[in-house]
């Protein structure tokens, strides 16, 4: 053998067992199911109970109300009544809402003022004694007319003289509320409940007979220009919680919107009512004809109770821009068991009678007004 062919074996040897080394000192191959570990994700930053961006929502709404007939009847006495109708007109509504809306639906929390002032009133009365009509009183534009309608030959007494316009009735309600909605596009519900506090303060007038007994027939009515009649100023405060449901229909795509609402309230209240002095005539049945004298007479109460205030709301809104709508509605709200009045009054009979003072009996009566509003509301 050559000595190239010996130098090519060997060379060819050196090279195999070389490879085979290298191979040995390879590392052994990782298993297909080791995955690489994936790198950490950045925590996501918790978002704020309120969000992260300017959601203040404002309301507002205004127009004009109509207070129900208010009656107060008032008896003195077994035989002696007055029967009266009280009226309001030219009467004012406002509303405002402020409140914030959470991020990802999560509802609103409100604060919403509601607010009623009376305007003109008028006043229809009779005063009856053992069922015969002697004393009419009208009161209209701030002008008290007044008719005695004794029996024949006696001729009617015809009396006129002005009187103040304005009652000054005021009803204030101040709502904290949690708003939230839900549904589908077409029709949606929203719910919201909270707490109410309710304010009223004004005056009620009460023409009645201010004579403890029947001696001159007609004699001894509030007429309002011989007689003053009562003016019953009137104060209650009252709080509880409050509630209310929505059903919403809309229509092209949710720029159209009409809606129905219900809501109540029920509240611990707090009544007072006073009368102020006032003049009554007690008799001396002594004398011929009978004389009469004059002593000073008050009569007013306190009462608690549990009253509720409902509320039935109708109307549409319109979307004019995203986060801006137009609100025309009708509502009627009864302000129920809010106005204290008495019943039944007693007067002394008789001069020896007026230490006993004057005293009443009283009842509750309610507030209903029907309002329609138009307004504005701003979600930013």
């Amino acid at each position: 053998m050559s000595w190239k062919r010996v130098l090519a074996a060997a060379l060819v040897a050196g090279f195999g067992w070389g490879w085979h080394a290298a191979r040995a000192e390879e590392p052994a191959p990782k298993p297909k199911d080791e995955a690489a570990p994936k790198p950490a994700e950045t925590p996501k930053p918790k978002e704020p109970y309120f969000g992260k961006h300017f959601a203040m929502y404002l309301e507002t709404r205004g127009g004009p109300a109509q207070i129900k007939t208010v009656k107060t009847p008032l008896n003195s006495g077994s035989t002696m009544d007055s029967t009266s109708e009280l009226d309001f007109s030219g009467n004012k509504n406002g509303q405002a809402t402020i409140g914030w809306t959470l991020p990802r639906g999560r509802g609103q929390y409100l604060l919403a003022y509601n607010g009623i002032a009376d305007g003109e009133f008028e006043l229809h009365a009779t005063g009856t004694q053992q069922n015969v009509p002697w004393w009419h009183i009208d009161i209209q534009n701030g002008n008290l007319h007044t008719t005695q309608t004794p029996p024949p030959p006696t001729p009617p007494l015809d009396l006129t003289t002005t009187v103040p316009k304005d009652l000054g009735n005021r009803i204030q309600t101040f709502d904290l509320l949690y708003r939230r909605e839900y549904g589908g596009l077409k029709i949606r519900c929203r719910w919201a409940a909270g707490l109410r506090y309710l304010d009223y303060k004004g005056a009620v007038v009460v023409p009645t007979w201010l004579v403890g007994r029947i001696d001159l027939p007609g004699f001894g009515y509030s007429d309002g220009v011989q007689n003053p009649m009562l003016v019953m100023q009137q104060s209650t405060k009252g709080w509880g919680p409050t509630g209310s449901g929505e059903i919403d229909f809309n229509f092209f795509r949710q720029r159209l919107t009409l809606y129905a609402m219900i809501e109540a309230a029920l509240l611990t209240e707090t009544l007072s009512t006073d009368s102020g002095t006032f003049t009554y005539l007690a008799v001396d049945p002594s004398t011929t004809p009978p004389t009469y004298y004059p002593g000073p007479g008050q009569i007013g109460d306190d009462v608690k109770k549990s009253a509720w205030n409902n509320k039935f709301e109708g109307g549409i809104r319109v979307k004019l821009l995203e986060g801006f709508h137009l609100i025309l509605d009708w509502n009627r709200t009864g302000y129920l068991d809010t106005v204290l009045l008495p019943e039944d009054l007693s007067i002394p009979q008789n001069a020896s009678q007026t230490a006993l003072g004057t005293t009443a009996r009283f009842i509750s009566r309610d507030f209903v007004v029907d309002t329609a509003t138009v307004g504005l509301s701003f979600q930013f």
